[in-house]
């Protein structure tokens, strides 16, 4: 596996982790873009410190 095919393989692993982040932040009530382009930056930590924030904000309307 030449460099290439693992940039490849860690972009769309990123953007993967990114995209279901954005998944469970949506469940939550929370910011979906948002929490998808914190996650663009900080990767698998902040789809973990989403995991761990238990507490659910509520939907107004």
């Amino acid at each position: 596996m030449d460099w290439q095919q693992a940039a490849s393989i860690g972009s769309a692993a990123w953007f993967s982790i990114a995209f279901l982040a954005a998944i469970a932040a949506g469940m939550q009530g929370r910011g979906k873009l948002w929490w998808f382009f914190i996650t663009m930056i900080f990767g698998p930590l902040a789809l973990f410190f989403l995991a761990i924030w238990t507490e659910p904000l509520t939907k107004r309307g």
